[in-house]
């Protein structure tokens, strides 16, 4: 698993050489066509090579004179080269190759070290490689529909449901605006079908467009996948390290999970672990509060209740509407 993603990085990089080279070239193309000088410099600074292999090639005893002639000419033609790009108006390394990353030019190494790029990369993939088994696909904010939710106070709460959605789904959007690696947490606790995951995945799709790097699954496939990687019933290891570390981690349908000492100890060192470092996590659950109490020790709902931001989500079973209207045509 580790090589085929490091194999996939390299490609990336293979990539971006190629693109670096091609924009190189188109740049060589149009100086020569509009600032024409730069060939005549360009062929010397050629010659100033052939002269190298020359004069080493003499076997004089002392070719040190000849060496510091031919350094100086060639310092000289590279500072008239950068003069013709000024005065043409373009940048004085705009001949240059640029890479994407300057430290390695993009080859992934620097000596026999990894550069932090072919590290980046491969901390990509593999998160996009544990999101492409994710039965969830991520959402929009525009789709989520307010109508769904009722205007008239419910007789139990006593809250209007559209207004308590409509708050929240203002907080999620501006969440998302303005996220940030060290951000506090979001704990959507509500009754299936309304909205949880939605809002989370559609927080999750505007914090990728940032850039930001995010993981999203339920907590049954990710408990699962960390168990046959710690028992050894799969090659790759990762994973762990990948949720504990990503800028932002959504947990979706707390509790459906099976109830074992190791999921127990699993979900409550990710939370911890990324609440002690700083990193925001998005956690929805189907249960009420006893039944989390019920399910989780004291700890981990403690944790869950005073370090994310508590969102009780309200309402009807949206499916359930949407269901009905396509059946009676409402």
């Amino acid at each position: 698993m580790k090589n085929e993603i490091l194999v996939k990085a390299l490609k990336v990089l293979e990539q971006r050489r190629i693109r670096a080279e091609i924009e190189q070239a188109s740049r060589l193309d149009e100086i020569y066509q509009k600032v024409p000088q730069v060939i005549d410099v360009r062929k010397e600074l050629a010659l100033t090579s052939v002269e190298l292999t020359k004069l080493i090639l003499s076997k004089k005893e002392d070719i040190s004179e000849g060496l510091e002639k031919l350094k100086e000419s060639n310092l000289n033609l590279q500072q008239m080269e950068k003069e013709l790009l000024i005065a043409g108006g373009y940048p004085e390394d705009y001949l240059k190759l640029h890479p994407v990353c300057k430290k390695c030019g993009d080859s992934g190494y620097i000596g026999n070290v990894r550069c932090s790029c072919l590290n980046g990369l491969m901390r990509q993939i593999n998160i996009e490689t544990i999101n492409s088994v994710s039965a969830l696909k991520l959402c929009d904010f525009s789709s989520f529909d307010l109508r769904y939710y009722s205007e008239e106070t419910d007789p139990v709460t006593r809250v209007v449901p559209r207004q308590i959605m409509s708050d929240i789904f203002s907080f999620c959007k501006k969440y998302a605006d303005h996220f940030s690696p060290q951000m506090k947490g979001i704990f959507m606790v509500g009754e299936t079908g309304l909205g949880k995951t939605h809002l989370s995945l559609a927080i999750a799709k505007a914090v990728i467009e940032k850039g930001y790097t995010v993981a999203y699954g339920s907590v049954y496939d990710f408990l699962k996948t960390i168990e046959a990687e710690h028992f050894g019933r799969v090659e790759n290891n990762d994973t762990l390290n990948i949720l504990l570390d990503v800028d932002l981690l959504i947990l979706d349908d707390l509790g459906a999970e099976f109830n074992s000492q190791f999921n127990l100890s699993a979900i409550y060192n990710l939370i911890n672990t990324r609440c002690n470092r700083d990193r925001p996590t998005i956690i929805n659950t189907n249960l009420t509060s006893k039944e989390l109490e019920d399910r989780y020790s004291r700890r981990l709902v403690s944790r869950l209740f005073s370090l994310l931001t508590y969102l009780r989500f309200v309402g009807k079973d949206i499916r359930q509407i949407k269901a009905n209207e396509e059946v009676f045509g409402k």
